[in-house]
């Protein structure tokens, strides 16, 4: 049998971004995944939004939240499917995105599928766990979009670490991604498009120190980490100054 799906989604006065989101979900090959929405109390006409989305949202809640990745947990923890995708208000899946999916998963066991996705114009794809070193974005393409997550590894790994604002999922993926008892596939698909909007382009001098503190406490060597942040810094130097 196939594998189930959770499309997971948490948002915050995200009203002009979710008619473009939830067009892409009612328009999948495969309409058989719940979708989960986990609102931070929006004030804009979001809720009333997902409401009225009740032909493909099959579980929704809108309560104060402490951020990003505090809602994200709720929504993982309201999942009851094997695997789950995670997609933001500002992101699209292609059509037969949740086919493709459901397919790599059934045709590899993977705990991780990790699809190609088109960001900025160009796309995205690959697997590289000895990317490690460079950081979760050199490993794979996107977290939101481009990776289908086997549900239970988070009872392995635990929930999206808070003390990460902006970039909890890159902590999540290099502990699950470079284990290697789990079971990581790079899928010949482009799942959809990863939007743009999100917090993590707005702070990108709060993103470069994430990023460090996450590979320092993933066990990077820190000199070289320390290094790879100046780098990237001079790298981006007028953005940052730009922000």
């Amino acid at each position: 049998m196939a594998p189930s799906i959770s499309v997971v989604t948490v948002t915050l006065n995200a009203e002009h971004l979710l008619p473009r989101l939830f067009a892409s979900l009612r328009g999948q090959s495969d309409t058989s995944f719940d979708y989960i929405v986990v609102d931070g109390a929006s004030r804009d006409g979001t809720w009333r939004l997902v409401d009225e989305a009740r032909d493909i949202v099959t579980d929704a809640v809108s309560e104060p939240d402490c951020g990003l990745y505090d809602a994200l947990n709720k929504a993982v923890r309201r999942v009851r499917s094997e695997y789950y995708l995670v997609l933001g208000a500002d992101d699209t899946l292609h059509r037969d995105a949740i086919k493709n999916y459901k397919k790599a998963a059934q045709d590899t066991s993977a705990d991780v599928v990790v699809a190609g996705v088109m960001a900025d114009d160009t796309i995205r794809s690959g697997f590289r766990r000895n990317r490690a070193w460079l950081g979760h974005s050199a490993m794979v393409t996107s977290h939101s979009v481009g990776m289908l997550i086997r549900s239970r590894l988070h009872d392995r790994f635990g929930m999206y670490p808070l003390r990460y604002p902006l970039l909890a999922d890159g902590y999540i993926i290099k502990k699950i991604c470079t284990d290697a008892s789990v079971k990581t596939v790079s899928a010949d698909f482009v799942a959809g498009v990863f939007g743009t909007e999100g917090l993590s382009h707005r702070s990108l001098i709060r993103v470069l120190c994430e990023s460090w503190q996450i590979q320092i406490d993933t066990g990077e060597q820190p000199f070289l980490q320390y290094l790879l942040f100046q780098i990237r810094l001079i790298k981006n130097l007028f953005k940052v100054i730009r922000h």
